[in-house]
């Protein structure tokens, strides 16, 4: 395994680690995502032991994230104060473990092409999404996140999720790993997997384009909600430092809103109201405005002071009036932001995290009521969470009614100015999954709607004060086939990566009962 002795599987892997987070969302050249994993494939078909494609496959992933993740130096710093070089290590440790994920399937996709003697150009497909599908990650993302803005692509998620996507992904790397193959052992390809790849390809592209103008005659038809995104520009820091000024702010802006003609709802970002809201508060008025004139939801710190101090990161369902109807709480908390992993050992933890808060988690996952209409909310990094959001998706009534259209409300400004469009570019990918447009409203940037193709059509900038304002449709259809039968292509992948590695242990056992037996007989 040492480098120095044969360089050229590990400039291969570090290629295609390049070509990953430089085909990523946030440097968005889509298209080398296409051939990224093939270097990789490359360097991985002369790996002679688990070891060897373990390191190459890991190395690819840790360069991935290193390119990728640069912007959780500005984090560690702006939020757990940590100096430069304590910083940059944190960086450097979290893409060593996040970086793990394509350890993961480079030894996957090595070991069932061993075993099965298949082909890496046919097992990296199956063994990319079974791994997406399980591998725990503190910043979940996935390869088909890379396809955010080619929506001709991503329409399939309708089907299958972002997992589907991802295997479109892989399985067209695989092919191309095909045609590089055979052109460098000078002899015709077979034409199986690179025909399978373009068939579904070709699929996938004929699809998106029938799909898009189906969802556009949907929007069209559909009852509107005028809503106002309040875009206050007030950050993290601001919000402790100077809570009763940042307050002021959302509140002329949502007063201002409420002077909109025909204006339906005004959504503040998450802790927008950065204020403990007890159960005693029955109403918001004085509030978030002088007058509430029109719906709001509201994000805000639900508190309870009775006995054990209890405080949840919620959002507030008000209606017409300024009463409060209903609250979303929270439930995926944040490592290190919203909560310390051991805290109920350690809890001094927390003086020493000064700006990492502790909330408990919610517990329903009823959509919060706006009017005639039920809108599916959630907060923060919940929108990346495919399963997650599904599950708040889930019928609201015996009639098997879901919700209109999604909500999600976002703080953002710990990151700087790189982490935002990622963010929302993955949060789209639920608009598609559920043929719902998401309401994402966020503290400092980069607010939006997304329409149910996943197409944003209206955002702000990042660290602007504004007031966004757009129709949104209220979708009353059923559930897509992702939203009925979920993340089915990542269960069908674990299950033929389990056949692959089983076909040949058993293939193995029946060749060394042969070996024994000609062993036996050649002694008598």
């Amino acid at each position: 395994m040492n480098p120095l002795r044969n360089p050229i599987p590990w400039i291969l892997a570090t290629l295609s680690g390049v070509l990953y987070f430089v085909g990523f969302v946030g440097f968005d050249q889509w298209y080398l995502a296409w051939v990224s994993l093939v270097p990789l494939l490359l360097a991985l078909r002369g790996a002679q032991a688990w070891k060897q494609a373990l390191a190459l496959s890991w190395w690819m992933g840790f360069v991935t994230h290193l390119g990728g993740y640069f912007w959780v130096v500005h984090l560690l710093q702006s939020f757990a104060h940590l100096p430069l070089p304590l910083a940059f290590l944190g960086y450097l440790l979290l893409s060593i473990g996040q970086g793990a994920i394509f350890g993961a399937v480079g030894l996957l996709a090595w070991g069932i092409s061993r075993r099965a003697g298949l082909s890496l150009g046919i097992t990296v497909a199956p063994a990319l999404v079974a791994v997406e599908l399980t591998f725990p990650l503190l910043f979940p993302s996935y390869f088909a996140n890379s396809q955010t803005w080619v929506p001709l692509v991503t329409q399939v998620a309708d089907l299958g999720g972002v997992l589907l996507v991802s295997f479109v992904l892989a399985l067209a790397n695989g092919a191309i790993y095909e045609l590089v193959l055979a052109a460098l052992e000078r002899r015709r390809p077979r034409p199986a997997l690179p025909a399978t790849a373009a068939v579904v390809l070709a699929a996938t592209l004929v699809y998106g384009t029938v799909r898009i103008g189906q969802i556009e005659a949907l929007d069209e038809a559909a009852p509107k909600l005028k809503t106002a995104i309040v875009q206050a520009n007030v950050g993290a820091a601001s919000k402790h430092e100077r809570a009763g000024e940042g307050i002021r702010r959302y509140q002329r802006m949502t007063e201002e809103a409420m002077r909109i003609p025909g204006i339906g709802l005004v959504v503040w970002p998450e802790s927008g109201l950065n204020r403990a809201v007890t159960p005693q508060v029955k109403n918001l008025e004085g509030w978030v405005a002088r007058q509430v004139s029109a719906p709001m939801i509201v994000g805000a710190l639900r508190a309870e002071f009775e006995g054990r101090r209890k405080i949840w990161n919620a959002a507030l369902a008000v209606d017409e009036g300024g009463e409060i109807l209903a609250s979303y709480d929270k439930i995926q908390l944040l490592a290190f932001g919203e909560y310390v992993p051991g805290d109920s050992i350690f809890p001094q933890v927390y003086d020493l995290l000064p700006y990492t808060s502790r909330f408990e988690r919610g517990q329903s996952r009823a959509p919060l009521p706006v009017g005639d209409y039920a809108l599916s909310t959630d907060i923060c990094y919940e929108d990346i969470l495919p399963s997650f959001i599904r599950s708040l998706m889930g019928p609201i009534d015996e009639a098997g009614t879901r919700p209109h259209a999604m909500v999600n409300i976002t703080n953002d400004s710990w990151y700087g100015p790189h982490e935002p469009p990622i963010h929302l570019a993955l949060a789209t990918f639920r608009s598609i999954e559920h043929r719902r447009w998401l309401i994402r409203s966020t503290a400092t940037g980069i607010s939006a709607f997304v329409d149910a193709a996943g197409r944003p059509v209206r955002t702000s900038g990042f660290e602007t004060e504004e007031l966004l304002v757009h129709e949104v449709p209220m979708i009353t259809g059923g559930p897509t086939l992702y939203g009925r039968f979920g993340d089915w292509p990542g269960w069908f992948a674990l299950a033929a990566c389990a056949v692959g590695l089983f076909r040949r242990r058993r293939g193995e056992t029946a060749g060394q009962q042969q070996a024994q037996g000609r062993g036996r007989a050649e002694a008598a």
